[in-house]
């Protein structure tokens, strides 16, 4: 692929091309993974399988495998009708609301899934927030970052083609049909926004209620 000015660009290629958004990689139990690529949306379709390989790892005295490949902390909060299907790391302090689906994902320490929402194939890291009635799909969603109520993160383009990631330095082509969002530490994105995929939403924007929002934003931006 090419950037603007005409120069190859391929995710993971270099260290040179490290363009993680502004994410504090030690706010989330899966750091490593996250670390071990250029980008860190390249790590995504490795999530389930490095769930299913490092959970046993995760203290025993800390977390229970309630199921085979879901842990949960013992101090996390799961309401009685919420659904988890595995593989699942429900870390320490976060709290899965009532008729909640989490599948294939990571909740970090003291996150929080609104009622009725879906998270699926994500990362949420530490402290970070996704309001009631929400989707969050093949996405991460940084720490101390918060979406509001209805919000739709998106992972499939409705013409089925790849998704391409718009960053400062270049159109990244991911060659991946699925791929939602990347939300950046301390980012609130208010009620009923929809999320593009491919949008990188960088640290401590804001995104006005009612917003479709593509392409790449920058950091300490507002959206309307």
């Amino acid at each position: 692929m090419f950037d603007r000015k005409g120069t190859v660009k391929k995710t993971g290629a270099c260290e040179e091309c490290r363009l993680h958004p502004s994410m504090n990689l030690t706010r989330t139990v899966v750091r490593e993974l996250l670390a071990s690529h250029a980008q860190v949306w390249d790590a995504l379709p490795y999530l389930q399988n490095h769930i299913t390989n490092h959970g046993d790892l995760l203290s025993h005295e800390e977390f229970d495998e309630i199921a085979e490949n879901i842990w949960v902390h013992v101090s996390a909060y799961l309401a009685p009708t919420c659904r988890i299907e595995a593989p699942a790391i429900i870390c320490g302090g976060a709290k899965i609301c009532h008729y909640a689906h989490v599948e294939g994902s990571v909740i970090g320490a003291f996150a929080t899934v609104g009622e009725m929402s879906h998270v699926k194939n994500s990362i949420m890291f530490d402290r970070s927030r996704l309001g009631d009635h929400s989707t969050l799909r093949t996405s991460i969603i940084g720490y101390e970052a918060v979406l509001g109520e209805g919000c739709r993160v998106s992972d499939e383009r409705l013409d089925g083609a790849c998704v391409s990631v718009d960053m400062p330095d270049g159109i990244y082509v991911t060659v991946k049909e699925r791929l939602g969002g990347i939300v950046g530490d301390g980012v609130k994105v208010g009620a009923s926004c929809i999320i593009n995929p491919g949008c990188v939403i960088d640290a401590y924007s804001k995104v006005y209620p009612l917003t479709s929002v593509s392409g790449y934003v920058y950091p300490y931006s507002t959206v309307k």
